[in-house]
C-alpha cells in the first residue's frame, strides 16, 4: 500500500526511520490540500480542492503500518485521534496514484498555515 508523506516521515525527517523497509516510489509528489505547522515539531494537512502539498510516496510493507499508525496518533477512534487515515490522489512520476495520507483530525493541530505547501524537515529539529 502506498503512503504519501509530507512531514517528519520524509527523507531527512526525524521519523523517517519508521519507514524501515519501505520502498521510495516517488521522491517528488504533490497532493491537494493545505499544510499547517502545529508548533509541535511536525506538520498537519487538510485535504482541499485548492493548494498543493509537496511530499514523497513510499510503498509500505504491511508489518510497518501499526508503528506508523501509532506515531501518527491514529487508532481508528474518530473522537480522540490526532490524525485520520484517508485515501487521496497524489500526482507522482507523471501520473495520478491513490495513496494513504494522514490528515488532521484534531483541529487544534492547525496553528499556522504553511503557504509554500512544503514542510522543511529542519523545522522539527528547531522546535524541539
Amino acid at each position: 500500500m502506498l503512503l504519501f508523506v509530507y512531514g517528519t516521515l520524509k527523507e531527512g525527517g526525524k521519523y523517517h526511520c519508521y519507514l524501515g523497509e519501505a520502498a521510495l516510489v516517488a521522491e517528488h509528489a504533490m497532493a491537494k490540500g493545505t499544510l499547517y505547522d502545529t508548533g509541535m515539531g511536525y506538520p498537519a494537512m487538510v485535504k482541499a480542492a485548492q493548494g498543493d502539498i509537496q511530499g514523497q510516496v513510499y510503498d509500505i510493507p504491511e508489518e510497518l503500518w501499526p508503528a506508523i499508525d501509532d506515531l501518527e496518533g491514529y487508532a481508528a477512534q474518530a473522537e480522540t485521534d490526532l490524525f485520520d487515515k484517508q485515501t487521496t490522489e497524489v500526482y507522482a512520476n507523471g501520473e495520478v496514484v491513490e495513496t494513504i495520507v494522514y490528515v488532521a483530525n484534531a483541529k487544534g493541530l492547525l496553528k499556522e498555515k504553511v503557504e509554500t505547501g512544503v514542510w522543511d524537515v529542519r523545522v522539527a529539529q528547531e522546535q524541539m
